[in-house]
């Protein structure tokens, strides 16, 4: 008990392999996503009443769940030093950074053309920013995770400094920022995808592109043996972000219609399942860890009866 837990300290929560029923659960809710994403595609098109609360109340608990989630992968980071779990804590840095934007840019939310004073194609290029941003975090944390294991000597963890760590925090928040600015100052550098609240045939062109980019991930992320736990979650986080973006964007019509509401419940789904196994993680160790201590208290009690009896 005491040389599992100790072990599970130096590795934290997320080097834990995975077990036959991980494999199971996370089968589990990728083929249940995907029973739900072809039962709505043929309706994805079908209007619904427009709820102006629905985006901002979706929108505040993504933000909040994926800014929980970076700041305990930031805490990961600072005690393995791992490069990879950097990559991945910028990951969701970066997609808390551009669901604000999303969000402030929304028109009629707060005002009219959004508070960023955007246009008719800012929001939806800033969407589609954010979900392709995702998985080139996620392939970036894969290759990491990949070279640390096959060469740990090549990337010593005393170079990974807390200037590294700030540095690595301005330059996601700068490169959020990057594409707001470009998707509200530059709009009129991008192909319209947007028109009249419905979607063009460009968007089926730039959502086949962050497609592409999740599928990728996918590839990498499997291909990078052996699993750990976070890497199954994070598999299934990506299938969710695909049926995300398979009703938000491309077979749905435009926004307020069935296919944009299901395809946020998706996006919060996907949000979530890494948040709850970095919580359900850290309970486990605590409690083996209190186990340990129990442990420690019992040897050390024999051991001072052992030495009473030897007097």
């Amino acid at each position: 008990m005491i040389t599992e837990t100790l072990d599970m300290q130096r590795g934290l929560l997320l080097s834990l392999s995975p077990g036959r029923r991980t494999y199971w659960m996370a089968q589990a809710v990728a083929l249940l996503s995907l029973v739900v994403l072809l039962s709505a595609v043929p309706f994805a098109k079908v209007q619904l009443a427009q709820l102006p609360s629905f985006v901002p109340i979706y929108e505040s608990v993504l933000i909040l769940n994926d800014l929980i989630t970076a700041a305990l992968l930031f805490g990961q980071f600072a005690i393995t030093r791992s490069r990879a779990m950097l990559a991945l804590a910028s990951g969701y840095l970066f997609t808390a950074a551009t669901a604000v934007g999303h969000l402030l840019s929304f028109p009629g939310l707060f005002t009219s053309g959004g508070l960023l004073g955007t246009g008719p194609q800012s929001t939806a290029w800033i969407y589609m920013f954010w979900h392709a941003g995702f998985p080139l975090f996620v392939i970036a944390y894969a290759v990491l995770k990949g070279r640390e294991e096959r060469d740990p000597g090549r990337f010593p963890a005393h170079t990974l400094t807390r200037q590294t760590a700030l540095g690595t925090v301005a330059a996601v928040l700068g490169a959020a920022a990057a594409c707001v600015a470009l998707a509200t100052a530059g709009e009129h550098l991008l192909p319209t995808i947007m028109a009249a609240n419905r979607y063009t045939h460009i968007m089926w062109i730039v959502a086949g592109g962050t497609w592409c980019f999740c599928v990728a991930a996918l590839v990498v992320l499997w291909r990078s043996r052996p699993h750990l736990t976070l890497d199954i979650w994070l598999m299934v986080v990506l299938c969710v972000w695909i049926c995300d973006v398979a009703l938000s964007a491309v077979f749905n019509g435009g926004r307020y219609d069935l296919g944009f509401h299901v395809g946020r419940v998706f996006g919060l789904m996907g949000a979530s399942f890494v948040l709850l196994l970095l919580l359900i993680e850290n309970t486990v160790l605590h409690s083996r860890l209190a186990a340990a201590r129990a442990e420690i208290r019992r040897l050390a009690a024999n051991n001072v009866k052992d030495r009473e009896m030897d007097r």
